[in-house]
């Protein structure tokens, strides 16, 4: 049991990621072809559906192994404790992001420039949360 949910688990941070980057890249894209925006921009949004799956995937999956795997946080390394500290962050940045869509849809330009700030941060945290579960599991 404890191996499907770690599969599972990898498949929503794979999904997290493919989200990440990939909207990073179609900004670029546009930014670029700014005549491909109105086909280009449609993907935002369906990158985004995946990102906040992606993420719902990885909090159900985690809190299952925080019980089924440790028995619950109280055995947790201490490094684990960092790496959720980056999870909550970057939970907190697809919520921006989110919101910054919507606004941009409802037409606020300001909203719609920060987007790709937040997609790069999320990334950053991504990589951070790699590094810090590594460390954290890795004698485990």
């Amino acid at each position: 049991m404890n191996q499907i949910l770690l599969v599972l688990h990898l498949f929503g941070f794979g999904g997290a990621v493919s989200s990440s980057v990939g909207n990073i890249v179609v900004m670029r894209l546009i930014g670029a072809a700014p005549g491909d925006a109105p086909v280009l921009g449609k993907v935002p949004p369906m990158l985004a559906s995946v990102a906040r799956g992606s993420i719902g995937l990885l909090w159900l999956t985690g809190i299952i192994m925080v019980w089924s795997v440790f028995g619950g946080p109280g055995n947790l390394p201490g490094l684990f404790w960092i790496k959720f500290i980056l999870v909550l962050a970057v939970t907190a940045a697809v919520v921006m992001i989110g919101l910054a869509m919507k606004a941009a849809r409802n037409g606020d330009t300001g909203a719609a420039a920060r987007i790709p700030l937040y997609g790069m941060i999320s990334s950053g945290l991504l990589v951070l949360i790699v590094i810090f579960a590594v460390w954290a599991f890795a004698n485990v």
